[in-house]
């Protein structure tokens, strides 16, 4: 089996974690790469031999890099090719796996690589059970932030511009209008504070995220928080499909903990419950609980 390992992102921050998971899954890191030059030559820095497609020409998508990966990937014959799961990266996988002939897995949590394929463990009925799936041969798996732990490079890796340069496709791009969102990779936090609905108030989120400032620690949350109230950006949403954090410390405000979140947060060090309800099922799984109002908590936290 080859010991190359094809990765790709739609975000230039994301190449460094899915470096480290190549490796730690016995593979050279073959990153291919659209954007600058200096993007390129950031992902170099992560121990990766970069394939650089070139920027994203006028008019087209970043979508329109698949005839570039295409020839890549079959120029390169690797074991596995490893994406960052995103709206883009989705796209761009399905559109491969019909070129490549080969299967695709979506929020893979787990893999295993050997001589006869990849198997992938990936959770279903909203994160009530866990699915292992076995793929022999290629395949093109998509994971979220959080599922490698980050290493350091042995060595800087190279640049080489690929075949192929991105062209314009059928669906052209006419207009662009920044979205109004943070970006955040909450994969490498050390601390994370998250809220759930019993923080209340948006109010009181400002409250929590200068208790998080003041620790050096990430602001999290639920999806209602998210999805619901618009309280806090989608990125910072933890569970199923979401984010995965495997941080030292993790402080839940008013968080109940139902399954759907704890798959995204269950891997931290030491769990910290605020709650007024005991029987909140966080509370049976942290390391400390405190059976509390988050309300009548926090002005105490935000003075420490």
């Amino acid at each position: 089996m080859s010991n190359k390992m094809v990765i790709f992102a739609d975000a230039v921050e994301a190449y460094e974690e899915l470096c480290s998971g190549a490796r730690a899954l016995g593979c050279e890191p073959v990153a291919l790469v659209v954007g600058t030059e200096d993007d390129a030559a950031r992902v170099a820095a992560w121990g990766a031999r970069v394939i650089f497609a070139g920027g994203i020409p006028e008019g087209a998508l970043y979508e329109d890099c698949v005839l570039a990966f295409e020839q890549a990937i079959r120029a390169e014959q690797p074991a596995l090719v490893l994406a960052r799961m995103s709206k883009r990266t989705q796209c761009v996988a399905g559109r491969l796996a019909v070129r490549l002939e080969a299967p695709v897995v979506t929020d893979a949590s787990r893999l295993t690589l050997d001589g006869d394929g990849v198997e992938a463990s990936h959770l279903v009925y909203g994160g009530a059970a866990e699915r292992v799936e076995r793929v022999h041969g290629l395949a093109l798996v998509l994971v979220g932030s959080g599922v490698f732990d980050l290493d350091e490079a042995p060595a800087a890796g190279t640049v080489e511009r690929a075949a192929v340069s991105l062209e314009p496709g059928a669906i052209k791009l006419v207009g662009r209008q920044e979205k109004q969102e943070e970006v955040v990779d909450l994969g490498a936090a050390k601390r994370v504070v998250c809220v759930g609905r019993g923080i209340q108030s948006e109010a009181n989120v400002h409250l929590a995220q200068e208790f998080a400032a003041r620790i050096g620690g990430e602001m999290a949350c639920s999806r209602p928080i998210a999805e619901g109230e618009g309280w806090m950006a989608h990125s910072r949403y933890l569970g199923v499909s979401g984010a995965t954090v495997k941080p030292e410390l993790y402080l839940a405000l008013g968080v109940s903990g139902q399954v759907q979140h704890t798959v995204g947060m269950t891997e931290s060090q030491f769990v910290v419950s605020i709650n007024k309800d005991k029987n909140a099922p966080l509370m049976k799984q942290c390391d400390l609980g405190l059976v509390a109002d988050v309300e009548k908590v926090l002005p105490a936290l935000a003075a420490l």
